[in-house]
């Protein structure tokens, strides 16, 4: 083997190349890289050379080929409007992103809701995994990795009274954690008067939807 080593190189340091040249003699398998042929022990070391954010060892083997698949067109569209429908539709096709210039009556800028029905187009109760808390925490997590900094969020469950009779909503008021929740801080006018979370969320009363405001 050429050695690109200095002539004082420590034998340490000639240790470690010699050991490093032999990586190339270790077999892979030629589909390593291909997240929808890698074996499936594998994949979650694939998710992590790609970065992808959120890994669960619950999900099926298909789902876990998807966002291994689809992390890289994910990254590039972070931060937009498409990056947290794409999340929604992985968790669940009825979900629905509702920004505040296009809720009736508006909300305050710089808002959007997450609608999940929780019943069907056909009057069918949406239970199951649909209706747990947990399910509605890992919407909320993985949203707030993606969506836009300044973006505030609320989860709505929906019900639907039969007949379009009526519609009661549960609000959860919504915090999130990110590696760099000091960023996340909105100062803008808007929400100065507001109290917030150390994540920069406003604080919503869960009786009236109304944020708390500091002023008397």
């Amino acid at each position: 083997m050429n050695s690109l080593l200095p002539p004082n190189a420590t034998r340490f340091e000639r240790a470690l190349e010699a050991g490093g040249a032999r990586i190339v003699d270790v077999a892979s398998p030629p589909d390593l890289d291909d997240p929808m042929t890698c074996p499936v022990e594998l994949l979650p070391w694939l998710a992590w050379g790609l970065s992808v954010d959120t890994w669960d060892a619950d999900w099926s083997e298909q789902d876990k080929r998807v966002a291994v698949a689809t992390s890289i067109a994910l990254h590039r569209h972070k931060g937009t409007r498409l990056s947290v429908e794409t999340i929604l539709g992985r968790f669940d096709q009825l979900a629905r992103l509702v920004e505040w210039h296009e809720a009736q009556p508006r909300r305050p800028a710089h808002t959007f809701d997450v609608i999940l029905p929780m019943v069907t187009g056909d009057g069918v109760a949406a239970g199951g995994r649909r209706a747990t808390a947990a399910f509605a925490e890992s919407i909320i997590r993985e949203v707030g990795r993606v969506k836009p900094l300044r973006e505030h969020m609320r989860l709505v469950q929906q019900i639907a009274a039969a007949g379009a009779i009526g519609l009661q909503a549960v609000l959860r008021a919504i915090s999130y954690t990110r590696a760099d929740a000091l960023l996340t801080v909105d100062t803008s006018p808007d929400w100065a008067a507001y109290l917030q979370t150390e994540d920069g969320e406003p604080i919503e009363d869960g009786a009236t939807g109304t944020f708390l405001d500091t002023r008397p």
